[in-house]
């Protein structure tokens, strides 16, 4: 398949010379994310989207201002007679959402969106497993890493396709499309083959449609110990710690307050293990709802429940056969979930929602929790044995205020990390704004001081380039009057505990509100609970 075919012909385009206000008219009008920028003889120049204009507004840049003086220059292009796999692979490199199209003189033709390459490589794989309804059992005849690229072929594979296999290995799955018809069609018309190999061909598909999902956000689902920064004790400790962990299958469990990176270290002990070229599924305990829990992590059969896909469907453990499994948030695991998950580690086997045969698998655990578990177990919310079977290998993480001398090293890596994903000249940080980051005690940790720098670095001017305490109002800003400074207080000697206890929750939650600028979902990250629980205890206190 060629670009031409997938390729949008009706676009908008930016002239050069147009000014900011018609540019922003257009967006507005045609409800735009962006549009290619050309010149007077259509030759595409560069690119203008949504947030090089918010970034001009923030900048007050004058509405006369032409669009080629804020455009992003800095693009690619593609030919309609590009070949599709091949422009599928610059987007997962890359990760742009615009290719414009030009003809062999650099004038705009068409433009691609990621959008239009994530629709023509599922149209791709279903020409291949979307027709037909395999029971989806045991191991893939082939290992596929997060990018799309063959890792591994199992003995199966090359029985079926002889020695002429191994001129897949470590090709992109779009590359072997047509041998891969050809098995498809091989095992359907021999219905003894069909039934031993269904099952390869199940987990597969199952697993390009994981792929699918993950694509736009494949350039950020790997990190080292490169990216784990600080110099202090504490750092170096954890990461030897966890560099001795990487070397076998043991389960680990990282403990540490919200913003620590845990869920960072769970990539970096993945990627230094031998399973690095194997799935590393991630599951969020805290966010799938308890009726829903046992069938993401296990799968099921068809008929199990009512809307059940036809065929069953392979769980996360299942997926990440072979490769590591994270559970994050691992304290707000269902109780009624904890037992299977128990057994999983214990014995390496499960059942499918509605299945009666055993599945075994080879799975790393590693597990991720904000939460005291020892105390949990002390209240009955968490089992005991399970407690045991996940505290091999233990790895707590250090709050930022306990490791003030890494604020200059993570200050200087995030300022580089995040100057290169906005795209802006942003060069430092003065000592001053330094001195004010060092004396601050970050409650959200890590991930609060990124948010503190990049909120920063949007209002530095071009010509100065450095970060200076003016940059950094949270810090200046003058003490005033507190919106929970009006919440009655309850005196101990007139009010019940309960009572108390509820005042003094409100006005967190006010305060949380208040810092983040009545962000909620910020508000709910800060205050270390779900969002849905920080909306249920909103409507409690009648908080608007």
């Amino acid at each position: 398949m060629l670009v031409s075919e997938i390729m949008r012909r009706d676009i908008c385009s930016f002239r050069i010379g147009d000014s900011l206000a018609k540019v922003c008219h257009l967006i507005e009008k045609r409800r735009l994310y962006g549009a290619p920028v050309v010149d007077q003889d259509g030759m595409v120049q560069g690119l203008f989207t949504r947030p090089h204009l918010i970034k001009a507004l923030l900048k007050n840049c004058s509405p006369d201002t032409p669009v080629g003086d804020l455009m992003q220059t800095k693009i690619l292009t593609i030919t309609d007679d590009q070949d599709l796999s091949e422009t599928i692979k610059l987007f997962v490199d890359t990760g742009y959402h615009h290719y414009p199209v030009i003809d062999e003189k650099g004038c705009l033709i068409g433009l691609v969106l990621a959008s239009d390459l994530l629709t023509a490589l599922a149209r791709e794989c279903y020409k291949i497993y979307g027709a037909y309804n395999f029971d989806n059992r045991g191991n893939a005849m082939f290992g596929i890493d997060e990018k799309g690229y063959i890792r591994s072929i199992s003995s199966t594979a090359h029985q079926v396709l002889g020695n002429t296999v191994e001129t897949i290995l470590d090709k992109h799955i779009i590359d072997t499309i047509p041998m891969m018809e050809i098995l498809g069609r091989d095992l359907l018309s021999d219905a003894r083959k069909a039934n031993e190999y269904s099952r390869q061909l199940g987990i597969a598909q199952k697993r390009i449609e994981y792929y699918r999902m993950e694509l736009e956000n494949i350039r950020e689902s790997k990190y080292t110990f490169n990216e784990i920064i600080g110099m202090s004790p504490s750092m170096k400790k954890l990461r030897n710690v966890a560099a001795q962990a990487a070397k076998t299958s043991s389960t680990v469990l990282i403990q540490g307050e919200s913003g620590t990176g845990k869920e960072l270290l769970a990539h970096a002990i993945h990627h230094a293990s031998p399973r690095c070229n194997e799935p590393f599924i991630k599951v969020n305990c805290a966010a799938i709802p308890e009726a829903l829990m046992e069938s993401e992590l296990f799968g099921y059969n068809e008929g199990a429940f009512t809307g059940a896909e036809k065929g069953g469907k392979p769980g996360k453990f299942e997926l990440a056969d072979g490769g590591s499994i994270f559970l994050d948030e691992i304290g707000d695991l269902q109780f009624s979930i904890q037992a299977k998950l128990l057994r999983v580690l214990q014995e390496f086997e499960f059942e499918r929602l509605g299945g009666v045969r055993t599945i075994k698998v080879d799975v790393r655990v590693i597990a991720a929790t904000n939460s005291d578990l020892e105390e949990l177990v002390r209240q009955g919310k968490f089992r005991e044995d399970l407690f045991y079977r996940l505290n091999v290998v233990n790895i707590e993480t250090t709050p930022l205020r306990e490791r003030k001398e890494d604020i200059h090293y993570l200050t200087d890596y995030l300022i580089e990390k995040i100057s290169d994903r906005l795209g802006v000249s942003v060069f430092g940080i003065t000592q001053e704004a330094r001195d004010l980051l060092s004396n601050y005690n970050f409650p959200g940790n890590v991930r609060e001081l990124e948010n503190i720098l990049e909120r920063a670095m949007n209002f530095v001017e071009d010509d100065k380039g450095f970060i200076e305490e003016q940059h950094l109002p949270y810090f200046n800003r003058p003490s005033k009057k507190s919106k929970f400074d009006n919440v009655t207080k309850v005196a101990i000697d007139n009010a019940s505990l309960s009572d108390i206890v509820a005042t003094a929750e409100k006005k967190a939650i006010l305060e949380a509100l208040e810092r983040c600028n009545g962000n909620r979902n910020e508000a709910a990250r800060l205050l270390n609970i779900h969002r849905s629980l920080l909306y249920k205890k909103l409507n409690k206190h009648q908080i608007g």
